[in-house]
């Protein structure tokens, strides 16, 4: 497996990301490949979650593009660590404008697997890009996220109102939530430990993204979803219920469901056993959507 690192933009914003190309073992630029966009948690680096994912699949023979979002990592745009979804929406779309620019990338043939939030944000640009051909969602964690434990971090809107506004005014400092406390141990031990701790990850988000978060419905949106769909969960995973909730919005039937046992929501991201048993489905699932 090779990688490379490649830069493309966000079109819609005029910023320049950051990401790493993988090409499967034994490339051959004569050959068209599937590819597929792999995106990672709220707030999340290049390196993390995505990167376990993407590997595997490079080496199952998929060209993979995993990236940091616009506001984060080594990608452009000011202030940083801004987690909107719009956005987050944008920069999956210019992630297949760039996959798409590849000779050697079959655009007929391209999908997307998210983690953690962006499982929400990537099943919401399978219902918008039509590029994407089907979707995979670990552990999705955006439903109604007023009613997720992710609210619990956010501020009184009235005061992140009043800070935005005076930020823009040019009369205070960007205020920033933690999104990822220390004593949330499950999360903790992934993120400040060498499984998830990597350069240039923060726990902090800037206050107002949770302006967007709170409006952002993704059950409402998935019932215009059309596509092949796969979402797993773990038992144990704090947002089985968003999961469930996000994949029962779906109509049409082709949509699959799996559970892995006794896995949490962080063992999701790069554990074995539970990262192993989620390829038994996601391995046909793109084989034969793809």
């Amino acid at each position: 497996m090779e990688e490379q690192k490649v830069v493309f933009t966000n079109k819609d914003l005029n910023l320049r990301l950051a990401g790493i190309l993988r090409l499967p073992d034994d490339f051959d630029l004569s050959e068209n490949y599937p590819a597929i966009v792999v995106t990672g948690p709220m707030l999340s680096v290049k390196e993390q979650a995505q990167s376990v994912y993407a590997s595997r699949l490079a080496k199952l023979g998929y060209v993979t593009l995993v990236f940091d979002g616009a506001y984060f990592g080594e990608s452009e745009g000011t202030p940083r660590q801004q987690e909107l979804p719009e956005v987050k929406e944008s920069d999956i779309e210019g992630a297949v404008d760039y996959l798409t620019s590849l000779p050697y990338v079959d655009s007929a043939r391209i999908g997307g697997l998210g983690i953690c939030g962006s499982g929400s944000y990537m099943s919401v640009a399978g219902v918008k890009e039509p590029r994407l051909k089907a979707i995979t969602a670990i552990v999705p964690a955006i439903a109604d996220i007023a009613k997720s434990p992710m609210s619990s971090f956010f501020l009184p809107k009235e005061e992140v109102e009043k800070a935005k506004k005076d930020y823009e005014d040019g009369n205070g400092e960007i205020k920033c939530l933690n999104f990822m406390p220390r004593d949330f141990a499950e999360g903790a031990a992934y993120y400040f430990t060498k499984r998830g701790n990597r350069p240039r990850w923060s726990n902090q988000v800037v206050a107002w993204s949770q302006l967007s978060l709170i409006n952002y419905n993704v059950p409402a949106i998935m019932k215009e979803m059309k596509k092949p769909y796969l979402v797993i969960t773990g038992e144990n995973a704090w947002s089985k219920d968003a999961s469930t909730e996000v994949f029962n919005a779906v109509p049409t039937d082709d949509k699959e469901m799996h559970v892995i046992p006794e896995a949490g929501h962080f063992d999701m991201y790069d554990l074995d056993p539970y990262v192993t048993e989620a390829f038994e489905y996601i391995t046909p699932f793109f084989k034969e959507k793809l």
